[in-house]
């Protein structure tokens, strides 16, 4: 066991809540659809004003059932989660949009999961989650790649 009440263990920031700011879900009606496997894509970009940053997180799934028998190929399911952080020490802007870049994707990753799930099983899916992520590794490509944008409002 580790004790992490300690103010050193703990990030400055707090994350003051997590919600679903868009979401459609479609099924797929090309019946000659080129996809073989579900395909997973997302974004992630943050604002950051003042104490404040929220970061979003955009996905967009397109999940092909896998039984042959169906008369849908499969679903288009684009959706998107918001967090809002709020910081409890002065950071700078550009600290804070560090902040954002590092850990958005590990916070807001398993909501997506749980909402992905809860939409396809509405459409009586039972098999589909969003793969368990290394989210380091990712984030790390994502940095390398320059693909999350943090905006810092002045």
């Amino acid at each position: 066991m580790i004790d992490i009440s300690e103010s050193e263990a703990q990030f400055l920031i707090l994350c003051e809540n997590i919600h679903l700011v868009s979401s459609t879900l479609s099924p797929i009606v090309d019946k000659q659809v080129t996809l073989k496997e579900s395909q997973i894509t997302f974004g992630i970009r943050s604002i950051v004003n003042g104490d404040r940053a929220s970061s979003y997180l955009e996905v967009q799934l397109k999940y092909i059932i896998s039984r042959s028998s169906e008369e849908t190929p499969g679903y288009n399911l684009n959706f998107v989660i918001m967090g809002h952080f709020k910081s409890q020490e002065d950071l700078s802007p550009e600290e804070f949009g560090d902040f954002a870049k590092q850990y958005s994707l590990s916070i807001l990753w398993p909501y997506a999961r749980e909402y992905a799930s809860d939409q396809l099983r509405r459409t009586g899916e039972k098999d589909f989650l969003l793969p368990i992520i290394n989210p380091k590794a990712i984030t790390e490509q994502l940095l390398e790649n320059d693909l999350i944008e943090v905006e810092i409002v002045k």
